[in-house]
This record gives C-alpha cells, sequence and structure tokens, in this order.
C-alpha cells in the first residue's frame, strides 16, 4: 500500500500495411493528498478519485450534513454499489459522502465505520476517496476501495476494505497487509513481561526499534518505539487500557494492532488495525491527529458495517 502511486495503460496496434500506431495514458490522483502511511497495496487511484470538502466530521449526519458548505471535484457519475442505507444517520455525513463519491466501486456488500473520530483541535475536513487495485507483487484482491479522512490536508484517519475470491485467501494476506504498515514487522523472542493487566508479553529489537508484543483472542498487538531502545511503556499502558473498554471484530485470520511511534515524546503516533472477515481485508487507521488516536482507532474497527443494503 504505497504512499505514491500511479497507474499507465498502454495500447499497442501494429498494422499490416505501411504504418504503426502507439499510444499511452495515465492515471493519477490528480494532487489530492496521498493515503494514510503507505496502508494500501493498491498501485493507483484511476477514473474515480474524488476530494470533497466539510466543515467538520462528527459521528450523525446532523454534525455535518451532506452538502452543506461542500466541494466536490472529479466525482463519478457511475452507479453507486447498492441503495442508500436504511439508516443512514448511523453513519457520519462524511462517510455518507465518500462512500456515494465512490460509485460503483464502492462494491455491494461494502462496508463502512459508523464511528469517526474528530480532528486534533476541530478544524475543517477532508475526504479522499478512491477505489484500490493490486500490484503485481502484491495480495491478488478483487476490488477494493480506500477513504482517507483529512484535516488540514494532512490525515488523521483513515479506512480500508478489499475483497478477495475466498475467506481463505483474504484471511492469508493479512501479513502481506500488516507488513506495508510502519511498524509492521512481526517481532520474534525478547525478554518476558508483564503488561499493566498482568498478561504476558514480549520486549524486542528490530533493527533499531523496540517493540513490545502480545497475542490475546485471535489478535496480535505491538507497540514500537521508532529508532530507540527506549522502550514504549507509556504507550504500551495506553492500549492495554484502551483494549479494556474496545470490541474489536472478530476476524478470520489473526488480526493485528499495530502502534507505531516515531517520535521519542510519543507525538507521532499512527494506530493500524487490520483483520479479515468473510473473504474482506479490513484496514483501520488513525493519526495524531486525531483526537485519542488509540482508542479512535479501535473504536473506528469495531463499528464497521454494511453500508450499501
Amino acid at each position: 500500500m504505497p504512499n505514491s502511486r500511479t497507474y499507465g495503460y498502454v495500447l499497442l496496434s501494429v498494422t499490416a500495411t505501411l504504418f504503426l500506431a502507439t499510444g499511452c495514458g495515465g492515471g493519477s490522483s490528480g494532487g489530492s493528498p496521498p493515503p494514510v502511511n503507505n496502508t494500501t497495496n493498491a498501485t493507483h487511484e484511476p477514473q474515480n478519485n474524488t476530494t470533497a470538502l466539510s466543515n467538520g466530521t462528527g459521528n450523525s449526519s446532523a454534525a455535518n450534513p451532506a452538502g452543506n458548505n461542500a466541494s466536490t471535484q472529479n466525482t463519478s457519475t457511475s452507479s453507486q454499489g447498492g441503495s442508500q442505507p436504511a439508516d443512514a444517520s448511523a453513519f457520519p455525513a462524511i462517510v455518507q459522502q465518500a462512500m456515494t463519491s465512490l460509485g460503483e466501486n464502492g462494491f455491494q456488500g461494502a462496508d463502512a465505520p459508523t464511528y469517526v473520530p474528530q480532528p486534533v483541535g476541530g478544524g475543517s475536513t477532508s475526504y479522499n476517496a478512491h477505489n484500490t487495485q493490486p500490484s503485481a507483487h502484491g495480495p491478488q484482491f478483487l476490488v477494493g476501495y480506500h477513504v482517507d479522512l483529512l484535516t488540514g490536508g494532512q490525515p488523521y484517519a483513515s479506512y480500508e476494505v478489499d475483497h478477495f475470491v475466498s475467506t481463505s485467501q483474504a484471511a492469508s494476506s493479512l501479513s502481506s497487509f500488516a507488513s506495508a504498515v510502519h511498524g509492521g514487522a512481526m517481532p520474534s523472542g525478547g525478554t518476558g513481561i508483564l503488561l499493566p493487566n498482568n498478561h504476558s508479553a514480549q520486549m524486542a529489537t528490530v533493527g533499531n526499534s523496540t517493540v513490545v508484543y502480545w497475542s490475546d483472542n485471535g489478535w496480535n498487538f505491538q507497540v514500537v518505539n521508532e529508532n530507540t531502545s527506549v522502550p514504549p511503556t507509556p504507550i504500551v499502558d495506553k492500549l492495554v487500557n484502551a483494549l479494556a473498554s474496545a470490541s474489536l471484530p472478530s476476524s478470520d485470520g489473526v488480526g493485528r494492532v499495530i502502534v507505531d511511534n516515531q517520535n521519542p515524546s510519543g507525538a507521532d503516533v499512527t494506530v493500524t488495525v487490520i483483520w479479515s472477515q468473510d473473504g474482506n481485508v479490513y484496514e483501520v487507521q488513525t493519526t495524531n491527529s486525531a483526537e485519542s488516536p488509540i482508542q479512535s482507532a479501535l473504536e473506528m474497527a469495531g463499528s464497521m458495517r454494511a453500508y450499501w443494503s
């Protein structure tokens, strides 16, 4: 899931007579901000890349009514993935706008979060919604989409759903998606420690980074302090406390929660939740631009539900 995606089509035709004609074209994001933190496995944002502005995210349509001082560019005119959800008010207005903009790329049965966090400071927000396609060397999903939520042009949250041909293929692809995330490399070995809830964990070194990791109820959790030997103890405590009140979704494979800290002060945290269910791989992410990024990522993941009826 790289930060920058390009897509090219090359059409070559050779006639049997006296001339040769060639042509090439490309698709780009048209200057839209890239997806959050290198998380998608797609190679481009092609025909249906939409950025829309709104006054705030909110967690109900009343907080951010669709079309209220909103501007939309490159909106798809293709058919929607399904009918409007019966309970549209369950989804924040910015989510409704993003899912509608995806058109037919928001495939039937697609999911979206009923909860999204507020950006720090409550500034104006926008979204960047586009379909995803697999890279040549990545997991070969059939169809998918990615939605970034931005404030001041910077990502504060995102969600992505990629649909596979089978449940087993989706589950086996989890590790590939996780490895594309900062801090997503699975550690091994290390020193045994006890978490605040007396659950056993390991502390290990991966490259120049320090990682605390553990497993529980079909999920792997890891907290990474990048480029330092200092243990990420305060962040581990926050994750453990947040998990005590969170309801993570069930996963057909081993789900992953990755908290990556790229600043010793803890001021550059990215939280990623990845799991598979019913042939889909889901990925939710928050950054320090979101209020309570750890709690918000867990809540956002637990709120994913079918959008199109």
